[in-house]
């Protein structure tokens, strides 16, 4: 019995020295919803002009090793699986444009694949439609004469696409849980 106690005790102290203080574990949830989040990595080819984004590490390496894509960081947090109020964020790529696209929209992924000659590259993650759980705005901008849609969710570098670099600002894609 004292050895059952002690040993409860021991653990319970070693827990609390190295757990998060609640308040910081209340607003991490708050921020996600309390779902967990993986990174949205972003990578780009100068020689392509596309703007690369997965949740897989080892896909994003081979997009280094093998199609001379430069790593990017971390676009944003996202989710690798289904929850209350997200959507798929489809993927889809031009071959003949060398673009990726991203949208939440079903029928927009679809008109891109039937009418526009991209290929369906399945679901990168899962995302917001409005501002939840402390999320913030994954902005989407296209370049006509690059063929290049970016995604990111800083104001300012949208803001010096649109302004500097020649991209159409085309909205907000979705929203997403900041880096």
């Amino acid at each position: 019995m004292k050895f059952t106690l002690a040993i409860t005790l021991a653990s319970t102290l070693v827990f609390q020295a190295f757990a998060l203080p609640a308040s910081e574990l209340e607003t991490r949830a708050a921020q996600t919803c309390g779902y967990p989040t993986v990174a949205l990595l972003r990578a780009y080819s100068r020689a392509a002009v596309d703007h690369f984004y997965t949740t897989n590490v080892v896909e994003l390496e081979s997009a280094i090793a093998s199609l001379g894509y430069n790593s990017e960081g971390d676009a944003a947090q996202v989710l690798s699986s289904q929850a209350p109020n997200t959507v798929p964020l489809y993927r889809t790529y031009s071959p003949g444009a060398t673009d990726h696209f991203y949208t939440t929209s079903a029928a927009e992924r679809n008109n891109a694949i039937t009418s526009l000659g991209y290929v369906d590259e399945g679901i990168t993650a899962y995302v917001y439609t409005s501002n939840l759980c402390g999320t913030v705005p994954l902005y989407r901008v296209y370049s006509p004469s690059g063929t290049d849609h970016f995604y990111t969710t800083s104001a300012v570098e949208r803001n010096n696409a649109i302004t500097s670099l020649g991209y159409v600002d085309e909205g907000i894609a979705a929203y997403v849980n900041p880096q």
